[in-house]
């Protein structure tokens, strides 16, 4: 339970992030791998963090600690970000945006 919300909580935290620097730092200017390669990049980041933090807040035997939970860890982080952001994040940036440019 603790883990799911983490990973959740990681996922919607980086869509919020990877649609501001699509906005604000890229201005729509960044090409489609370079998106795909800074959120792979910042899952892995994630998941590290995750894997450091979740065997600490487990009860004991729950999870195997083993270094390839961080490639399990970034690859669902990764695929969560995606519909975090394309249906939350977006709409919100967007119209904080266009708010932005009419004052």
């Amino acid at each position: 339970m603790i883990l799911s919300a983490i990973l959740l909580t990681f996922a919607a935290f980086l869509g919020l992030v990877m649609e501001l620097y699509k906005k604000s730092v890229r201005r729509d200017r960044a090409s489609e791998n370079e998106i795909k390669l800074v959120a792979l990049a910042c899952s892995a980041a994630l998941a590290y963090v995750t894997y450091q933090v979740v065997p600490a807040a487990t009860p004991t035997g729950e999870l195997n600690s083993t270094p390839y939970l961080v490639v399990l860890y970034t690859i669902a982080i990764y695929l969560l970000q995606l519909p975090a952001c394309m249906a939350f994040w977006k709409p919100l940036v967007k119209k904080f945006m266009e708010s932005k440019v009419d004052e």
